[in-house]
């Protein structure tokens, strides 16, 4: 088959793949929100069929099981992949012309691309925020691990503060110790530091 990129999209809670050569085929993997490396400017509007299971499950012929059709539209804006449509069963041509100019039509709206386009930005900034929070969190266990290998005491009261090192000191493998945390930080939905629950305001508190 060659090189070829992936477009990720979701149905019923189900990541399902679009696999694509009209990009770069660096096997690169794209979700509602990035920028697609090769794509053409302007707004696009693609669109393929899938074969799913009877359980739901992507396959990629009918011949392996696919009896379950559906057409998918895919948009692209300015190269971001702003959106995409699941219809049921293989759509003829008389069906699919008319979804390709609703959606070029939609997206043709200045303001919706400059929301989609600030909306996605804001939730980029949180997750790199979050991850921000783990890296630091990973770079105080391994720092904190160093110091017991070398012999040093976790004597400071600040010390055993974090439940982390509490396992560290009771000499716990400082990769399961990483393993942990990172669950831990994806459990509570926050970042190193973040003991208390999300405030739905706090992005327009001064």
């Amino acid at each position: 088959m060659g090189m070829f990129d992936s477009l990720y999209i979701e149905l019923d809670g189900r990541e399902l793949e679009l696999q694509t050569k009209l990009f770069d085929k660096s096997l690169s993997v794209y979700r509602v929100g990035d920028w697609v490396a090769g794509a053409s400017s302007g707004i696009r509007v693609y669109f393929d069929h899938l074969w799913l299971d009877d359980a739901g499950r992507q396959v990629y012929s009918a011949e392996r099981g696919g009896i379950h059709q559906k057409t998918v539209f895919v948009v692209l804006v300015q190269g971001v992949f702003v959106d995409y449509q699941i219809h049921e069963g293989k759509l003829a041509a008389q069906i699919i012309e008319p979804i390709l100019r609703q959606l070029q039509e939609r997206w043709s709206d200045s303001a919706r691309v400059r929301d989609f386009l600030v909306e996605t930005l804001r939730t980029q900034q949180q997750q790199f925020s979050a991850l921000d929070g783990r890296l630091c969190r990973i770079r105080s266990i391994i720092a904190t691990a160093r110091r017991l290998k070398a012999g040093e005491a976790l004597d400071n009261k600040f010390d055993l503060l974090y439940e982390e090192n509490i396992k560290l000191a009771a000499g716990e493998d400082p990769f399961e110790v990483i393993a942990w945390a990172l669950e831990d930080d994806v459990e509570k939905g926050g970042s190193w530091g973040d003991k208390n629950p999300a405030d739905p305001l706090a992005e327009h508190r001064l």
